[in-house]
């Protein structure tokens, strides 16, 4: 039986990127495109590890999805009608789990009939999908591929075993619903977004156009040649699902009519759109005046002041992405429901942590017991982002700050919803974030401080991360930490669990260790606190004020801690 052009094409071009992928070259390429500024999704986890171990997760990913995936192929009539769609922005294409036509796979086009053209001129020519990366929502990690310019191979690439086939010019993680992707049903799009809606629009067309009534899948099968070397690849799946319809106008009006009859379905359902929101989280950690490649400009003391910035300012990036990849659009949804909801709390409250965990569960089905943890931990994140996120760093020692009283004037000095804490002890530096959180039974108290901290290990993530807590309520932290523990031991019971042992010396000790923290949170918000802006001793930034505004900049604004009245 001869071999089907389409399936030759596509299974081809599939073996042909499993050897580029796991070649040495491969590597070189992937440096060399981090090196021009591509961003590659990945779990933010990944982000404390070096380079290297990046790139090799990143090609043990793709290739995982070009060598277990059904590999499939369309009809000119068929790609055109997907192009179509994907460049009319007036037609919504929500994305569900039955849209796609299988969970991984290979999608291959031509290089004269591809599926879209990027700004560069050259063709969508291959789209890989697969599930999500670690720590990602439902949905799937997409990449969309250009061919390799001739001019830009090497010599003898083919023999010297460096062929670089197709290039990766776009990944994302796309999530299902109820996360509508903006650019699925927009035509208004923020700039950021502009590049990547039309390939993204027509690989979902595409989709739709593979798994819709009208469209025929047949397992087809290319050159014997090219099954063998599939076969030594140990590639799953080598034959080739080639699409067949009964015509483009037929296959348009399926797509349109079960996307709109998708939206039909969706009319009054949780799910949402959240609007773009200032300062919003970046692919990349931003170091502004202390980026490392500054670092020969600066003495001993502020190249360790640069170091300091940038382990704070990746650590806490580092759970925001984690945050948002787990929950897609989070803040700015709590942002929204804030700005609905604000007089239904106190104003010193960014958002009660209990709202927090209970749009967790409502927008995106987390169990309760996950929802419960992430909560509090989200909204000192949310907090401390909403208030522009600035943070302090003492350069007094802890016990100059220590206090046994409780500090119940946060409510009124505290100058943001959240703050950052860094301390720098004995070159450790233990990284937390602050805010205050509403009581629900306000017999026991109104505020309570809550602070997450990574305890000096900037690997920790949000399974990781621990919360310290405190009513602002008594005469001293002791008893506020008695009555705090009274409060968590009689919920424990009514859940049917079993109360904290009560034990004098171990409340004593969480005072101390507690008061370490409260007295330089009241230190820095003590009115006539001295504080200077760390970025502007460097001379690459004019001082900013304090107290700090919210910042309509992605990155961490750091500030020095150097007296305070009470230190005075």
């Amino acid at each position: 039986m001869p071999a089907h052009p389409l399936a030759d094409l596509a299974a081809g071009l599939r073996s042909r990127t499993l050897a580029f992928l796991r070649s040495p070259v491969s590597r070189e390429f992937w440096n060399m495109l981090v090196d021009q500024g591509h961003t590659f999704v990945m779990p933010a986890a990944w982000s404390a590890l070096p380079r290297s171990r990046q790139i090799e997760g990143l090609l043990a990913a793709e290739g995982k999805r070009v060598s277990d995936g059904t590999t499939f192929a369309m009809p000119d009539e068929l790609v055109r009608t997907a192009r179509e769609i994907g460049q009319d922005q007036s037609i919504p294409l929500p994305f569900t789990p039955d849209v796609l036509p299988a969970p991984s796979g290979m999608l291959v086009f031509s290089a004269d009939e591809p599926l879209a053209h990027l700004p560069s001129g050259l063709p969508v020519v291959a789209v890989t999908w697969g599930p999500p990366m670690d720590g990602f929502s439902a949905g799937v990690h997409l990449t969309w591929w250009a061919p390799m310019r001739e001019e830009d191979q090497e010599k003898d690439a083919v023999a010297w075993g460096r062929l670089i086939p197709i290039v990766p010019d776009f990944d994302l993680h796309l999530s299902f619903l109820p996360h509508f992707d903006t650019r699925l049903h927009r035509k208004q799009l923020p700039s950021g977004l502009i590049y990547s809606a039309i390939p993204l629009r027509s690989v979902v067309a595409a989709w739709y156009a593979l798994t819709a009534d009208g469209t025929t899948l047949r397992e087809e099968r290319p050159q014997a040649t090219v099954t063998q070397a599939l076969k030594e690849q140990k590639a799953k799946k080598r034959g080739v699902q080639v699409a067949t319809t009964s015509g483009g106008g037929t296959a348009h009006r399926g797509i349109t009519d079960r996307a709109a009859q998708t939206m039909r379905d969706l009319d009054g359902a949780d799910y949402f759109d959240p609007a773009p929101e200032l300062a919003a989280t970046t692919k990349k950690a931003e170091h502004g005046v202390f980026d490392a490649t500054l670092d020969h400009q600066l003495d001993a003391g502020h190249r360790r002041l640069a170091h300091i910035y940038r382990e704070a300012a990746d650590h806490w990036h580092r759970l925001e992405m984690q945050v948002t990849q787990r929950y897609p659009g989070i803040f700015e949804g709590l942002e929204e429901l804030r700005a609905q909801n604000r007089s239904q709390w106190q104003p010193w409250c960014w958002m009660p942590s209990i709202r927090v965990s209970a749009w967790l569960i409502k927008m995106y089905d987390a169990p309760i017991e996950q929802a419960s943890w992430d909560g509090p931990r989200i909204a000192a994140l949310g907090a401390w982002r909403s208030g522009g996120r600035h943070s302090v760093l003492t350069t007094l020692p802890l016990q100059a700050t220590a206090s046994g009283r409780v500090p119940a004037e946060l409510t009124e000095t505290m100058p943001a919803p959240g703050l950052g804490l860094v301390i720098d002890d004995n070159g450790t530096v233990h990284l937390m974030l602050a805010y205050l959180d509403e009581v629900d039974d306000r017999g026991t108290a109104d505020a309570e401080l809550v602070l997450i901290s990574n305890y000096g290990q900037p690997t920790r993530m949000l399974e990781d991360i621990t919360k310290l807590t405190v009513f602002l309520t008594g005469d001293t932290l002791l008893d506020a930490v008695k009555a705090t523990q009274a409060y968590y031991d009689h919920a424990a019971v009514q859940n049917g669990n079993q109360p904290h042992p009560t034990d004098e010396t171990l409340y004593a000790e969480h005072a101390y260790a507690l008061s370490l923290f409260t007295g330089m949170l009241a230190g820095i918000c003590t009115p006539g606190a001295e504080l200077q802006d760390a970025g502007a001793l460097t001379g690459r930034k004019l001082p900013a004020p304090w107290p700090p505004e919210p910042n309509m900049l992605s990155e961490t604004t750091l500030w020095l801690l150097t007296g305070t009245p009470a230190a005075r």
